[in-house]
């Protein structure tokens, strides 16, 4: 029953609005220069599009980590090697304005990897903070 009236509220006063044209641009430029850190190897640089604090919430499959800091050491320690690392790729779902400084992503990631392709999906809170668009929850 809960769902049900969540699913009739949001869709008589929406809380969810189309993306500024503009806003989603930017996420999609972060989020490829990101990809880009990734694939050279550059965790500090694929990190730029978290917020560097100790409240950034990084939920995975079997943990929730806090901080910016404690989710590069994650990333670093799971991924040791190019092997591991493999090359990342995105595809996006869906870019939901949340209010006029959050927004909600949706999409999927794939590793291609010679040890075994790992791939999953994501949901990404990002929020502007002095002036600038930042993941501050990341659910992979």
């Amino acid at each position: 029953m809960l769902i049900a009236s969540w699913q009739l509220r949001t869709n008589q006063n929406s809380v969810i609005t189309t993306i500024n044209e503009d806003v989603k641009q930017n996420i999609l430029s972060q989020m490829e220069a990101s990809r880009q850190c990734w694939n050279k190897g550059d965790f500090e640089g694929y990190m730029q599009v978290y917020w560097q604090s100790d409240s950034l919430t990084f939920m995975g499959l079997n943990s929730i980590t806090k901080g910016w800091q404690s989710t590069l050491a994650n990333y670093k320690k799971a991924y040791p090697t190019e092997e591991h690392r493999g090359v990342l790729d995105y595809r996006f779902n869906h870019f939901n304005q949340l209010a006029n400084d959050c927004v909600l992503v949706i999409g999927s990631f794939h590793l291609e990897r010679s040890i075994g392709n790992s791939e999953g999906n994501f949901s990404l809170i990002w929020k502007r903070i002095d002036g600038q668009w930042k993941i501050i929850v990341d659910h992979t």
